[in-house]
């Protein structure tokens, strides 16, 4: 059904482990997951009462590995990766108590903080594990899988914007597993982001004042930048901190995840698959006089940006941003020109 040829066309997907190396990798990736699995339910408990953490614990992480077992059913190494792809965002939220990652490559981006805690504690999570020796646990850090899990926490979505010597000294398998899992990193944010944006939007989360990208003074804006919107038709490339100067160019910007990956033949029917699925959006209402956090349900996620774009844009911006969107939803391709 899936169109995997360009994402596989590097190297022969991973068999079943033969080889000591690969018995040695598939242990670790099953102690890893076991570790990462049992601690997300942990993490639930502890974060119920913070949406921005419940969203990532209850939704992304689940959903990229979801993915990554259709994009690489065979490769228990990426699916690892994929699992731990956000292992700094945990800890930078207790740290900043924000998803903020600042200037990329910094202390602050969840990418470096996640790679930093990673390597400190995979000696721990295997070290607990009963099945791998204490040999195996000190030499764990020259294991294939934990290298390529630890480069792909650092350098996932970050392929030209930053550590251009990492992405040199990546062995093959190495730069496979960054690049696939950066993919599927694009799908599930593009899909299930439409959850979370209006609620950003209503909470000014992404204005300077709170480390984010957009000026204060535009946030009542229901403009879109037409570069923006020209950036949505293309889905190539899109630099938002570059371009976003509202929050309806935010919004634009989230829908341009799903379009990427629609306009990729590769990933196209995945990605529709996924954003044909019902979804909601959270946003708050007042009620009896009390801001409330309330649940919007659609029946896709195709409908849930269109009640955004509707709800947040001028009518002339949402017109042309549900006819892009729309387009590449039932075609892969953007909307002819008018």
């Amino acid at each position: 059904m899936y169109n995997h040829e360009s994402l596989n066309n590097q190297s022969e997907q991973t068999k079943t482990p033969e080889t000591h190396e690969q018995l040695f990798d598939h242990e670790i990736c099953e102690a890893l997951t076991s570790h990462l699995l049992e601690k997300f339910e942990s993490d639930r408990l502890k974060y119920k009462e913070s949406p921005d953490v419940s969203y990532k614990l209850n939704v992304h992480f689940p959903s990229v590995y979801e993915i990554s077992k259709k994009m690489a059913p065979d490769d228990i190494v990426v699916q690892t990766a994929a699992l731990y792809h956000d292992y700094g965002r945990i800890p930078q939220f207790e740290q900043k108590g924000d998803f903020n990652d600042g200037a990329l490559g910094s202390e602050q981006d969840h990418h470096v903080i996640g790679y930093k805690a990673f390597l400190e504690d995979v000696p721990k999570i295997l070290g607990s594990n009963p099945n791998l020796s204490s040999l195996t646990v000190s030499d764990s850090s020259q294991s294939g899988a934990v290298h390529t899990i630890a480069q792909t926490i650092k350098l996932h979505g970050l392929r030209g914007k930053a550590f251009a010597e990492d992405f040199a000294a990546l062995s093959e398998q190495e730069s496979r597993a960054v690049d696939l899992v950066s993919q599927i990193d694009d799908i599930a944010n593009g899909v299930q982001c439409v959850g979370y944006l209006l609620r950003e939007g209503q909470e000014q989360k992404k204005n300077q004042s709170n480390g984010g990208f957009i000026p204060d003074e535009n946030v009542s804006s229901r403009a879109v930048s037409p570069k923006v919107m020209e950036l949505f038709r293309e889905s190539t490339n899109f630099n938002r901190n570059a371009e976003c100067k509202t929050y309806p160019d935010y919004y634009i910007f989230g829908a341009f995840l799903a379009t990427r990956s629609l306009k990729n033949p590769a990933t196209y029917e995945l990605t529709k698959e996924l954003m044909s699925l019902p979804t909601s959006v959270i946003q708050h209402e007042t009620i009896d006089g009390k801001d409330t956090l309330v649940s919007k349900k659609f029946d896709s996620s195709v409908g849930a940006f269109e009640y955004i774009f509707r709800t947040q844009m001028e009518e002339k911006d949402a017109d042309e941003a549900c006819r892009i969107l729309s387009s590449y939803y039932h075609t892969g391709k953007a909307p002819e020109q008018e």
